[in-house]
């Protein structure tokens, strides 16, 4: 006999309840709760009814799973009868062949159809921006969750029977580190055309860096070695004066014999409390007498951690030694601190990195930028590695060897050129898109 006429427009129905179904559930899971709390604040009913539904998310997706599970019963219900007629041409076809094989044939293409239509395209739309689909299917979403709602208790109160577990579903948090993570780097995107730097930008800046700042190591923000300046212990304290004048610097770090043998740090406030005396008691006062302590830190421990080490033990310089005990370099709050926030200007700081924009596609560094950094402000394709962070350990890398001014070094489609060397130090180079139209 003939199939309900029905039947095939409530196949299709089910299919497509089924793929509704589907990708509310892969768009919830995926949706951005910072992301939906802002659309909430905005105003609006469907930011709000969003908000309230990733509150809930233990009986959302029940209610998502009961409103699935019911839309297949009803397709596999009604596919042997249209599966028969539109397919196969005959009526009772499962009569007409092996029963077991009827039912292979028909469970084999069900189930092909559920997987592609109902369960992998619509989980793959829905995945690519989960927050706004749910804002605009969210005048049915809440009209399911109702209407499901009570069925999806029961399924809840009998898996906790089972499986012993409490009721958490209003205890969720609202948003977390991702969230926020992906919130800025889509905004970076959105504003990443603007000329000008604005003050949104600068701000979702410091928010970067505060997600950043977990991972951050001592190695990533220290003072290399080569670049301290120090002084012996046994200078005089006219040297110490000299020195102040000359670097500009508000603290001198103080060693006895060598550099990997730092025991503390003079400020140039000390020197000051010193103004007023005589030559006499100037010349008996040792540098001893004017130092502060330091901690010692290896290159991998957290800057976080060392910044809590610094108001527990109310100290403001840290000496970062290698595996080796010799020192690496040294590291102040002042540079952990500008790790969040950004360079801090300050009265003593006169030497800033070189970053400048020559021409269109050639640019003039300091070889201490980092490359991550150079790459994500330029939009250069620097090529980055683990075993170096600055452009000058980049060129380093990839020379290995200490290269004389006006060494060039191509990598794919850019040109490097060190334009200035300090000794064993590279300063400045100098960066060449070679797909622009600059020479």
């Amino acid at each position: 006999m003939d199939p309900d006429p029905a039947s095939f427009p409530l196949l299709l129905a089910s299919l497509m309840a089924s793929a509704f179904f589907s990708g509310m559930e892969i768009a919830y899971v995926s949706a951005n709760r910072l992301q939906a709390e802002l659309d909430r604040n905005q105003g609006g009913l469907p930011g709000k009814i969003v908000e309230f539904l990733l509150r809930r998310p233990e009986r959302f997706i029940a209610t998502m799973l009961v409103g699935n599970n019911l839309a297949l019963v009803v397709f596999g219900l009604e596919s042997g009868a249209v599966l028969g007629k539109w397919i196969f041409g005959v009526e009772e076809w499962e009569l007409a062949t092996s029963p077991l094989l009827a039912l292979s044939v028909q469970t084999a293409i069900a189930t092909v159809v559920i997987l592609i239509t109902a369960e992998y395209l619509p989980k793959s739309f829905f995945h690519s921006a989960p927050n706004r689909w749910l804002r605009v299917f969210s005048a049915p979403l809440i009209f399911v969750y109702f209407l499901l709602l009570p069925p999806a208790l029961i399924v809840l109160a009998l898996s906790r029977l089972f499986l012993g577990r409490r009721e958490d579903d209003h205890t969720t948090d609202s948003f977390g580190a991702v969230d926020l993570d992906h919130f800025i780097r889509s905004v970076n995107e959105r504003i990443d055309g603007e000329e000008e730097e604005t003050p949104l930008e600068n701000e979702l800046q410091i928010l970067q860096n505060a997600l950043d700042f977990s991972t951050l190591k001592a190695r990533d923000c220290l003072v290399p070695r080569n670049e301290i300046v120090a002084l012996d212990a046994g200078s005089e304290l006219a040297e110490l004066e000299r020195c102040f004048s000359e670097t500009g610097l508000s603290k001198v770090v103080i060693y006895r014999g060598d550099i990997d043998h730092i025991v503390g740090y003079v400020h140039s406030k000390d020197l000051l409390r010193k103004a007023s005396s005589t030559d006499e008691e100037k010349s008996g006062t040792a540098l001893s007498s004017l130092l502060h302590p330091t901690i010692i830190v290896p290159e991998p421990m957290g800057a976080q951690d060392i910044l809590a080490e610094f108001i527990r033990r109310k100290r403001h310089l840290a000496v970062v030694v290698d595996e080796y005990g010799g020192t690496s370099g040294i590291l102040t709050m002042e540079d952990i601190v500008e790790e969040l926030i950004g360079d801090i200007e300050d009265e003593h700081d006169t030497e800033a990195l070189v970053e400048m924009e020559i021409g269109e596609g050639h640019y003039r560094f300091s070889a201490r930028h980092e490359v991550d950094d150079i790459n994500s402000r330029f939009h250069l394709a620097l090529p980055e590695n683990e075993a170096y962070e600055t452009l000058g350990g980049m060129v380093l890398f990839h020379t290995e060897e200490i290269p004389p001014e006006g060494t060039r070094l191509q990598l794919d489609r850019i040109t490097i050129q060190v334009t200035r060397v300090d000794g064993a130090r590279i300063v400045l180079v100098e960066i060449l898109q070679n797909d622009s139209e600059s020479t």
